[in-house]
Protein backbone atom coordinates (compact mmCIF):
# COMPACT_ATOMS: atom_id res chain seq x y z
CA UNK A 1 0.00 0.00 0.00
CA UNK A 2 1.72 3.54 -1.07
CA UNK A 3 1.00 6.46 1.31
CA UNK A 4 -0.90 8.39 -0.51
CA UNK A 5 -3.90 5.64 -0.04
CA UNK A 6 -3.22 5.47 3.49
CA UNK A 7 -3.32 8.93 3.55
CA UNK A 8 -6.37 8.89 1.40
CA UNK A 9 -7.78 6.12 3.67
CA UNK A 10 -7.20 8.32 6.83
CA UNK A 11 -8.81 11.43 5.36
CA UNK A 12 -11.97 9.65 4.48
CA UNK A 13 -12.42 8.74 8.52
CA UNK A 14 -14.52 11.03 10.82
CA UNK A 15 -13.02 11.97 14.14
CA UNK A 16 -15.88 10.03 15.09
CA UNK A 17 -14.80 7.07 13.43
CA UNK A 18 -11.17 7.66 14.57
CA UNK A 19 -11.94 8.16 17.88
CA UNK A 20 -14.11 5.07 18.22
CA UNK A 21 -11.02 2.82 16.15
CA UNK A 22 -8.41 4.00 18.95
CA UNK A 23 -10.90 3.26 21.93
CA UNK A 24 -11.09 -0.12 20.13
CA UNK A 25 -7.48 -1.12 20.25
CA UNK A 26 -6.71 0.44 23.57
CA UNK A 27 -9.82 -1.42 25.15
CA UNK A 28 -7.90 -4.93 23.09
CA UNK A 29 -4.71 -4.03 24.71
CA UNK A 30 -6.03 -3.71 28.35
CA UNK A 31 -8.38 -7.30 28.17
CA UNK A 32 -4.80 -8.63 26.82
CA UNK A 33 -2.81 -7.19 29.23
CA UNK A 34 -5.00 -7.83 32.14
CA UNK A 35 -6.52 -11.69 30.78
CA UNK A 36 -4.05 -12.56 28.67
CA UNK A 37 -0.76 -12.32 30.26
CA UNK A 38 1.10 -14.74 32.13
CA UNK A 39 1.20 -12.64 34.85
CA UNK A 40 -1.34 -13.23 37.90
CA UNK A 41 -3.52 -10.38 39.57
CA UNK A 42 -4.24 -11.28 42.84
CA UNK A 43 -6.60 -9.39 44.98
CA UNK A 44 -5.55 -8.90 48.62
CA UNK A 45 -7.48 -7.23 51.21
CA UNK A 46 -5.66 -3.93 52.46
CA UNK A 47 -3.36 -4.45 55.47
CA UNK A 48 -4.91 -2.86 57.71
CA UNK A 49 -8.97 -2.67 58.35
CA UNK A 50 -9.48 -0.40 61.28
CA UNK A 51 -11.50 2.49 59.83
CA UNK A 52 -10.10 4.77 63.08
CA UNK A 53 -6.60 3.43 62.63
CA UNK A 54 -6.80 4.27 58.69
CA UNK A 55 -8.39 7.88 59.23
CA UNK A 56 -6.09 8.68 62.00
CA UNK A 57 -3.02 8.13 59.76
CA UNK A 58 -4.22 9.64 56.87
CA UNK A 59 -5.15 12.97 59.22
CA UNK A 60 -1.69 12.91 60.85
CA UNK A 61 -0.34 13.92 57.35
CA UNK A 62 -2.12 17.31 56.99
CA UNK A 63 -2.98 16.22 53.23
CA UNK A 64 -6.65 15.68 54.10
CA UNK A 65 -9.63 17.98 55.17
CA UNK A 66 -12.27 17.01 57.67
CA UNK A 67 -14.71 17.05 55.57
CA UNK A 68 -12.76 14.44 52.97
CA UNK A 69 -12.50 12.35 55.94
CA UNK A 70 -16.16 12.00 57.40
CA UNK A 71 -16.68 10.93 53.40
CA UNK A 72 -14.42 8.61 53.51
CA UNK A 73 -15.31 6.62 56.98
CA UNK A 74 -18.67 6.83 56.24
CA UNK A 75 -17.79 5.38 52.65
CA UNK A 76 -15.81 2.31 54.46
CA UNK A 77 -17.65 1.90 57.23
CA UNK A 78 -20.66 0.80 54.37
CA UNK A 79 -18.17 -1.64 52.82
CA UNK A 80 -17.51 -4.86 53.54
CA UNK A 81 -14.18 -4.89 53.41
CA UNK A 82 -13.27 -2.42 56.26
CA UNK A 83 -14.75 -2.80 59.77
CA UNK A 84 -14.47 -0.32 62.88
CA UNK A 85 -13.25 -3.26 65.56
CA UNK A 86 -11.66 -5.58 62.94
CA UNK A 87 -7.60 -5.88 62.09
Amino acid sequence: MSNISVNQQVSSLTVGELLELVHKAVREEVVHVLFESNSELIAEPPPVRNVDTIIEKMKVTGKYNESFLNSLRKGMEKSRTFGVTTQ
